[in-house]
């Protein structure tokens, strides 16, 4: 081979080394990326109270005073949501006062009769679980309304409460 021929061959792979080595590399059509990270549980619901400021507390029977809905409640968690209702479980007004003897839910909160029952008083702070507006997956729950009741013979005095809830 001729200098000439051998001063372009070099020329020519210095040329070539120079350009693998300035331009970019490309990447081939397929591949996998993981991103991973936490998103914090989201729940949303409207509670409406109902009639609270208008409740009757003159001695008697006191049956089904619908008292508040749950709408829109929605969550983004995996496991749900769980609704529980807790209370004194009496309502006062001066010196008059009626305990709750029952408390109630129906599904949808435009029903117009109560549905499931506890079937009993309360004990004073008790939780109860909403039945109508729980999931156990991330969605929307349904829309629910409450209930209650007064003594269904006589209102009861504090002491009577806490002996029959103590009894049970």
């Amino acid at each position: 081979m001729n200098k000439f021929n051998r001063i372009l061959l070099a020329s020519g792979l210095a040329a070539t080394a120079s350009l693998v080595a300035n331009s970019p590399a490309f990447a081939g059509t397929t591949g996998k990326i993981d991103l991973s990270g936490t998103v914090p549980a989201a729940l949303s619901m409207t509670v409406n109270s109902i009639g609270a400021g208008s409740l009757d507390l003159s001695p008697g029977n006191h049956q089904d005073v619908k008292i508040g809905t749950i709408t829109d409640a929605s969550t983004n968690s995996p496991s749900g949501l769980k609704v529980t209702v807790s209370s004194s479980w009496k309502v006062v007004s001066g010196s008059n006062s009626i305990y709750i003897y029952d408390f109630a839910d129906a599904q949808h909160a435009d029903a117009p009769t109560p549905g499931s029952r506890i079937g009993r008083q309360p004990s004073e702070g008790e939780s109860i679980v909403v039945n109508f507006t729980n999931t156990n997956k991330a969605g929307s729950a349904y829309g629910s309304s409450y209930w209650i009741s007064g003594s269904p013979k006589k209102e009861r005095t504090h002491t009577e409460v806490k002996n029959r809830c103590n009894d049970e």
